[in-house]
C-alpha cells in the first residue's frame, strides 16, 4: 500500500512539474487536436489534453507510450469534479481519486487505492477551513477543527486521531512576537519567534513547569533571555545583531558560571571567557583566529594554573603552573592522548 501511495504521488509530481511547460510540449485545438508535434528528445513524458476549456476537460499523461495517469475535470457552473487515474507500468490502476469542488473549494475527496477507500470531508465557513474529517473504510480516522481568529486568520487547531490521541495547537502574537504552542495529552509547551531566528520555549507538564522562559531587554536594547530549567536558572544575553554576548547560570548549589563572548566585525568569534564562581573563582580565557580556538588560559583566583597552544599541525601544548609560575610543557598528538614530549622549566 505505502509503495503505491509513493507511485502515486511520484506521477502527481511528473503532471504538475509538466503543467507549466506543456504548451511548449505542444499546441491543441479545443477537440484537443496536436497543431504542431512535440520533440521526442525534449521529454519522455507526454500530456494530451481534449476539451480544453470546455465542461469537460480530459487529460492524458504518457511516459513514452505507456498511459500512467488520466485526469476528467467536469464542471457546471460554481462546482467541478476532477477524477484521477493512477496507473502502474503494467497498466493496473493504483489508484482513483474523485475531487469535488464548490467555489473553487474542494468539498469531498474520495481515494481508493486496493480494497482501501479514503475519504476527506470539509466544511468552510465565509469560505475558511473549520474542519476536515477523515475517513478510513467507513471509520473515521482523523477530526481536525480549525479555530478562527480576527479578520479569519488561523489561530488554532485541534486534532483529534483515533490512532494517536488528541493534541492541540494555537497560533498567536504576544508584543508583536509570534507564539505557537501546542498540547498533546498532558505536555503543553510554546515557542515564541524573535528577530534573528531566536526561538525561546516553555514547556510543562499537568501543573509542574518544567522550562519557564521570560523575554525582557536592558538599558542598552540588548535581549534578555531568563530560562529556568531543571532547577537551573539560565539567563542569555544577546546583541542588536543577534549574536549571544553573554550567559549566566545558577546552579542550586550556589555556583555561578558566566560567559561573555567577543565577536570581529565579521560576526566570526574572536575571544570568549568563561566565569565559575563557587568557593574559588575559575577563569578560562580563549582567543580565537578564523573560529578556530588557538590559545586558552585556565586561572584558579588570581594565579595561572594551565595554558594551552593550539598548533596548526593539530598538536596541543600545554604549560603547567605552579603558584603562578610555568614549570612543565606537555605536547600531545592531534588525538589529544598520545604524549609525544615532556620538558621541564629550568627557572623552576
Amino acid at each position: 500500500m505505502q509503495k503505491m501511495r509513493w507511485f502515486r504521488l511520484t506521477v502527481a509530481g511528473i503532471i504538475l512539474s509538466m503543467l507549466p511547460l506543456y504548451g511548449a510540449v505542444y499546441r491543441s485545438n479545443s477537440l484537443g487536436q496536436k497543431l504542431e508535434l512535440a520533440n521526442p528528445n525534449e521529454s519522455r513524458y507526454t500530456l494530451t489534453v481534449n476539451g480544453e476549456n470546455t465542461n469537460l476537460e480530459q487529460r492524458s499523461l504518457y511516459d513514452g507510450s505507456t498511459l500512467i495517469m488520466e485526469e476528467t475535470v467536469t464542471s457546471k457552473e460554481q462546482q467541478k469534479e476532477v477524477e484521477q487515474i493512477v496507473y502502474d507500468p503494467l497498466g493496473n490502476q493504483v489508484s482513483r481519486t474523485t475531487t469535488f469542488y464548490e467555489n473553487g473549494l474542494p468539498q469531498r475527496i474520495f481515494i481508493q487505492e486496493a480494497d482501501h477507500i479514503s475519504v476527506i470531508l470539509h466544511v468552510y465557513a465565509d469560505g475558511r477551513l473549520i474542519e476536515t474529517k477523515e475517513l478510513s473504510n467507513g471509520e473515521l480516522d482523523k477530526l481536525i477543527t480549525y479555530y478562527r481568529g480576527k479578520e479569519g486568520m488561523l489561530a488554532g487547531l485541534r486534532i483529534v486521531d483515533t490512532n494517536e490521541g488528541v493534541s492541540q495547537s494555537i497560533y498567536t502574537v504576544q508584543e508583536g512576537a509570534p507564539v505557537y504552542g501546542e498540547n498533546i495529552d498532558n505536555y503543553f509547551s510554546t515557542l515564541t519567534y524573535f528577530p534573528h531566528n531566536l526561538v525561546v520555549r516553555n514547556y510543562w507538564v499537568d501543573d509542574q513547569v518544567l522550562v519557564s522562559t521570560k523575554v525582557d531587554y536592558d538599558e542598552a536594547g540588548r535581549l534578555l533571555v531568563t530560562e529556568k530549567k531543571d532547577d537551573l536558572i539560565v539567563q542569555k544575553v544577546y546583541g542588536p545583531d543577534g549574536m549571544m554576548v553573554a550567559t549566566e547560570t545558577e546552579h542550586p548549589d550556589g555556583t555561578l558560571v558566566k560567559h561573555s563572548y567577543i565577536y570581529d566585525p565579521l560576526g566570526v568569534l574572536d575571544q570568549s571567557e568563561e566565569l565559575i564562581i563557587g568557593s574559588t573563582t575559575r577563569r578560562i580565557e580563549k582567543w580565537y583566529k578564523n573560529g578556530q580556538i588557538q590559545d586558552q588560559t585556565e586561572w584558579v583566583d588570581t594565579e595561572p594554573v594551565k595554558a594551552t597552544r593550539y598548533m596548526d599541525d593539530g598538536t596541543t601544548i600545554v604549560t603547567l603552573f605552579d603558584n603562578g609560575r610555568p614549570y612543565a610543557d606537555i605536547t600531545y598528538a592531534p588525538d589529544g592522548k598520545r604524549v609525544l614530549s615532556l620538558e621541564y622549566r629550568k627557572e623552576r
